[in-house]
């Protein structure tokens, strides 16, 4: 019996770690857009299996934490800054590559969309063709 509590506690444990880690990551995630005449136009940072990886033209990269809104992009040597604005938010991103400084903004969520963001509406869109599916 106590076998099975200290398993049920230790899984308990596992959840609640990962789930904490990801729900740390969502402040990230979004759509930044570097100013024109940039070497990159814009990143894209998604959660995949509860690592934070970067998307660009030039592919998706997963990210290291090194501290607080602190990452590493090791596919180019390169530390990556979040910057957060009066409200706690993530603002901006900096890349720090090849002795150049390249600042991006956030793009806020499309007022126009009701969830908040077009990914939440493509995440929606998608459970809405499976359970049409489910329901036939």
């Amino acid at each position: 019996m106590k076998k099975i509590f200290l398993m049920a506690f230790i899984l308990m444990g596992v959840f609640a770690s990962v789930n904490a880690q990801t729900s740390n990551l969502k402040d990230y995630l979004g759509k930044y857009v570097f100013p024109e005449g940039s070497p990159v136009t814009e990143v894209t940072l998604t959660v995949e299996d509860t690592v934070l990886t970067i998307n660009s033209a030039m592919g998706a990269t997963p990210l290291e934490k090194k501290g607080v809104d602190t990452f590493y992009l090791a596919a180019y040597d390169a530390p990556i800054i979040f910057k957060r604005g009066a409200g706690k938010s993530v603002e901006t991103l900096t890349i720090i590559v090849q002795g150049m400084e390249l600042t991006a903004q956030k793009e806020v969520a499309s007022a126009a969309s009701p969830n908040g963001s077009s990914f939440a509406m493509k995440e929606q869109n998608f459970y809405d063709k499976i359970w049409a599916n489910k329901t036939r």
